[in-house]
């Protein structure tokens, strides 16, 4: 049963809904974000989501910067509009740290994949649990075959660079 206050709120919710094309629309997904954001940011954030290849953007900046913050923005983003399958590829040194920093500067869940919760990662994708999965380079590659099954609404390629000329053999 829903009460009439839950009524008024989801009115609320549905009459303030933000167009893809609104660049205001990070306001209130960021609202409680715990990071101090810089213009440069928000601008790549917003680049991300208007880019014309439409499938995607590549962040690219000096170190320092903030690409970690601007990724933030773009996952928060995309789970304030449902869009819940995603995964993030990175360096296996720096998984925990992108555990701990979704958590505590954007309150998103993420879960770590690797060959010990594997199974555990395999339980919650037929429930239909949708949070964030982290994984390192060589857990994507080993276990490509169980990634490729779902439809990901996202995917972050944390220090990308380390991939290039990957398709080459012998490098």
């Amino acid at each position: 049963m829903i009460s009439s206050i839950q009524l008024k709120y989801y009115a609320w919710d549905i009459a303030h809904k933000k167009s893809v094309s609104d660049d205001s629309r990070f306001t209130g997904v960021l609202s409680e974000a715990r990071v101090d954001l810089n213009p440069h940011q928000v601008e790549a954030a917003l680049f991300a989501f208007k880019s014309p290849l439409s499938k995607g953007a590549i962040l690219a900046d000096e170190v320092g910067l903030g690409k970690t913050i601007e990724a933030g923005i773009i996952l928060s983003e995309m789970w304030a509009e449902n869009k819940r399958k995603i995964l993030i590829v990175v360096p296996a040194s720096l998984r925990n740290q992108w555990n701990i920093e979704l958590m505590e500067k954007f309150y998103l869940p993420s879960f770590i994949l690797d060959s010990t919760s594997l199974d555990e990662a395999k339980r919650q994708t037929v429930k239909g649990k949708n949070q964030i999965f982290i994984c390192s380079y060589n857990f994507a590659a080993a276990n490509a075959d169980f990634l490729k099954k779902r439809a990901w609404d996202l995917i972050v390629f944390d220090e990308a660079h380390k991939l290039r000329n990957v398709y080459k053999k012998g490098t």
